[in-house]
């Protein structure tokens, strides 16, 4: 019967994070408001138009030609591919093609992750706590938190990433809960692994920090149990590095690909200066009054929500181990629980303050694992606005513990606290002008938090603590919310009016039709900051910029003070979409669209650059000096390519000095592109030589050669001029079939699958075992 009691509440406590979610999200699932411009649109939405056709086309999305001269698109995390909330909903979605209805369902998708976000840490707190009301109240207050609603619904990888560390903390609650059985460690690695493929690896890490300091926790009560129900370290440590292995094993597919597509990215190597970034101490103020110092309070949980997690942490300060409070299962005492949580959110807080406090610099001194690769520290509020609702769930089951008598005295102590940091921030940071919001909008702003204040105050001045008395305090945590948050990401017009394809892009794809390029392959664009960097996957047009904060480092090097129609040459371009009415370069002038700063160009080069080209020379140099003479005009591209040493090993004739590879020779070539990861190359060459291909290197491109006389061998592909794809071609003709797919693909995709077949089978065995068993 309890347990019967408890998935009703469980139920309806699902169904109102459903309802209150539908409610702030209403705008946007009526489809009269949207998102605004930003990355959501400009970023996640290609990613998603890019994944749907390839899945419509039966492939796996590796290779991504439309950003950035050819992308690893898999291997960007921020991509999700194997994502599979956001995958069940594309299929789900497939029939509505038109980019607008893509946006719809990806808006709904975050309003989605929203109502799982409250509902999972409701059910955290709920276990913690056995308390239905306090767990709602943590549940909303953290949904509903100018985190949550702020920007990572915008960053879609954030919110996809953050919402799975309740459920993970979980689940591994249950795992060490005796008799401990196995399958809530599978569970959990699984739900661990699919944090990983939200797509957001710095929250992820964030998240990972967590929960080793949770398991640690975990496995220190668990061991200093009572012997009867106590959980051996005999029993425990192996569960704990199954939980690890198979987590590695699940994400293998992403981990593998990702991790040599890191190794070789911007990323790989970024100075404390880069990485340092965070709040600005006073930012904090934002717990109290949102909106006063910056557009989003990622830090606001509302005022009863504030307030109740310092009636928590009052009563931890005060009471310390006098504090008993129910609990739905066995574990640590609850005293030790919320001093978990406190301590966790002053550690987030103080790194997300980043350069501008000291936990960082120390962080980053003493090389502490993880701590050295993101940039952003700010994005750890996440974990500050997650601990404080749960510490609001306890103040919530601590109010009902207190004698009338105390419980006035903390929530008295609260609103003056209230009043008195009011009026500091007005006479501190609004009479010095330090704010981002006019004298009248901040005395609106802090007569609504005193108001607020009062109501809590009145709310829980006399009586019990019973239902409707928890029902008005889950009333003012999301009604306080619900003002801060609901409109900071609201944007006027419907879906369609974020998806209207821009003037110049227009302009830029009739010029490519009657063009009609060479074989199915056009030249590419440059883009010069005129329409958003990941327009290519929506338009199909292959640019040399993109969004991604992951690209090569090489082929960044190309756009780092290097002459510009040395980097229009090596990248194959042919339109170029600027500010500039005359090129250095000549060039057509096709159209020209007056903006309200300046006016866009769009240009067609007279002399249109080639995609791929045969050298008959080549020469070894570092790609530091590589650098060097690529931008050098003296520099001959047209017969010579620079190689890597150790690269002309593949060269017939071995590696140079020998660097002539052929007479200087007639070259006639025709290239055409059958898949995204796939291109075909019909070469014509008077004394062969050297292939040149302006298509972005990566360790997963193989090469094949079919003669005339059919036969098809492998080639060596080589990395020439920094950052391209080389290939010996023979005198003669030939075609030439490049692919990529790449080992760590292919065998991570093995690992993966061979562990999800492992654990399928697993699982029907032992259902086949249990219902044996069970038969009379």
């Amino acid at each position: 019967m309890r347990c019967r009691d408890g998935l009703r509440a469980d139920v309806r406590a699902l169904v109102g994070y459903v309802a209150l979610t539908l409610i702030f999200y209403a705008p946007l699932l009526l489809g009269v408001r949207s998102f605004p411009a930003g990355d959501f649109t400009d970023h996640f939405l290609p990613f998603s138009l890019f994944q749907r056709s390839e899945l419509l086309a039966g492939r796996l999305p590796v290779w991504n030609p439309y950003t950035f001269a050819g992308h690893p698109f898999l291997a960007d995390v921020q991509a999700a591919v194997f994502y599979p909330l956001s995958n069940v909903l594309l299929l789900l979605t497939l029939p509505w093609a038109a980019p607008e209805a893509r946006l719809y369902w990806l808006q709904a998708e975050a309003a989605l992750h929203v109502a799982l976000a409250g509902f999972f840490t409701y059910l955290l707190v709920r276990e913690l706590t056995d308390h239905p009301w306090a767990a709602f109240v943590a549940g909303a207050a953290f949904a509903f938190s100018g985190y949550l609603t702020g920007y990572p619904p915008l960053q879609l990888a954030v919110l996809r990433t953050a919402i799975w560390l309740p459920l993970l903390l979980w689940l591994l609650w249950r795992a060490f809960v005796p008799p401990a059985r196995w399958r809530w460690w599978v569970v959990a690695a699984l739900v661990y692994v699919v944090a990983f493929l939200a797509g957001h690896p710095q929250t992820f890490f964030f998240l990972s920090n967590v929960v080793a300091a949770w398991i640690v926790l975990l496995f220190v009560s668990a061991w200093c149990r009572p012997a009867a129900k106590r959980l051996t370290p005999a029993r425990s440590l192996p569960r704990i590095a199954a939980f690890f292995l198979l987590s590695l094993a699940l994400s293998a597919a992403q981990l593998w690909p990702s991790l040599e597509f890191t190794r070789l990215s911007v990323r790989a190597n970024v100075d404390y200066a880069f990485l340092s970034g965070g709040f600005p101490v006073q930012d904090s103020w934002q717990m109290l009054l949102p909106g006063v110092l910056t557009v989003y309070s990622p830090l606001y949980v509302s005022v009863a929500g504030l307030g109740l997690a310092v009636l928590a942490l009052w009563r931890l300060a005060t009471a310390g181990g006098q504090l008993v409070l129910p609990a739905r299962s066995p574990g640590p005492a609850n005293v030790t629980v919320m001093a978990f949580f406190a301590g966790v959110t002053l550690f987030f807080l103080l790194v997300s303050y980043g350069g501008n406090g000291f936990l960082y610099a120390l962080l980053y001194r003493w090389s502490a694992p993880g701590w050295k690769l993101f940039r952003g520290q700010e994005r750890a509020a996440y974990i500050v606005a997650f601990g404080l609702s749960v510490l609001a769930g306890y103040g919530a089951v601590l109010l009902g513990t207190l004698p009338i008598r105390l419980r006035r005295l903390g929530v008295s102590g609260f609103a003056g606290l209230v009043i008195a940091g009011t009026i500091l921030f007005s006479l501190v940071w609004q009479g010095a002008n330090h704010t981002a919001v006019s004298d009248e909008t901040f005395l609106a702003i802090a007569g609504v938090t005193l108001l607020w204040s009062v109501l809590f105050v009145a709310l829980l001045w006399r009586g019990r603590l019973d239902s409707p008395q928890m029902l008005l305090l889950v009333t003012l945590v999301v009604a306080d919310l619900f003002r801060a948050n609901l409109t900071i990401d609201l944007a006027e017009g419907g879906p369609a009016s974020r998806v209207a394809v821009p003037p110049e892009l227009l302009a830029l794809e009739s010029a490519m039709r009657d063009d009609g390029g060479i074989e199915g392959v056009r030249g590419r664009v440059y883009n010069e900051y005129r329409v958003y960097d990941d327009y290519g996957m929506q338009a199909r047009v292959e640019d040399v910029w993109g969004s991604s904060p992951l690209h090569l480092a090489r082929y960044a090097a190309l756009f780092e003070e290097f002459p510009l129609d040395r980097m229009w040459r090596l990248t194959g371009v042919e339109h170029v979409l600027t500010w500039r009415r005359e090129l250095f370069e000549p060039s057509v002038l096709l159209a020209e669209f007056p903006q309200a700063k300046d006016t866009t160009y769009l240009h067609h080069l007279a002399e249109p650059n080639p995609r791929a080209w045969v050298v008959n020379t080549v020469r070894l140099a570092e790609d530091a000096a590589a650098v060097g003479l690529l931008a050098d005009h003296s520099f001959d591209l047209e017969t010579t390519a620079l190689l890597a040493p150790g690269e002309g090993a593949g060269v017939p004739g071995g590696e140079p000095p020998a660097s002539v590879l052929a007479p200087v020779g007639q070259n006639h070539l025709e290239m055409r592109r059958s898949a995204p990861n796939r291109l075909l190359i019909d070469v014509q060459s008077e004394h062969g030589g050297l292939l040149v291909v302006s298509e972005n290197w990566m360790p997963g491109w193989q090469a094949f050669e079919r003669g005339p006389a059919g036969g098809r061998r492998a080639v060596p592909v080589l990395r020439a001029d920094l950052s391209f794809l080389g290939l010996p071609v023979p005198a003669g003709t030939t075609t030439v079939e490049l692919v990529y797919w790449p080992a760590s693909v292919r065998d991570g995709l093995f690992i993966s699958v061979a562990t999800l077949l492992f654990l399928l089978v697993l699982g029907l065995w032992q259902w086949r075992r249990h219902t044996r068993v069970a038969r009379p």
